[in-house]
């Protein structure tokens, strides 16, 4: 846009403040979203399981596996 001297000089002044308050302002929404948005999601996992009906205690996930004969390895590629 072309504009005289005195106008283009308000104009460009606008624009980086403009960006500058964009800047500071895209901060301020998106931490409160998250904090807000992932931290009440959170808080409600946490009652949820705080009320969970089964209580799951065991020593260790790990499921043991059956050998695998050596027959089985020939043509691995």
């Amino acid at each position: 846009m072309k504009l005289p001297p005195p106008l283009s000089w308000f104009y460009d002044a606008w624009m980086e403040f403009s960006k500058a308050l964009g800047f500071i302002m895209s901060k301020i929404i998106l931490t409160i979203l998250w904090i807000i948005g992932f931290g009440t999601y959170g808080i409600i996992l946490k009652i949820m399981k705080l009320f969970r009906k089964e209580k799951v205690t065991r020593d260790s996930y790990w499921i043991d596996v059956p050998p695998t004969p050596p027959d089985d390895l020939h043509h691995q590629f």
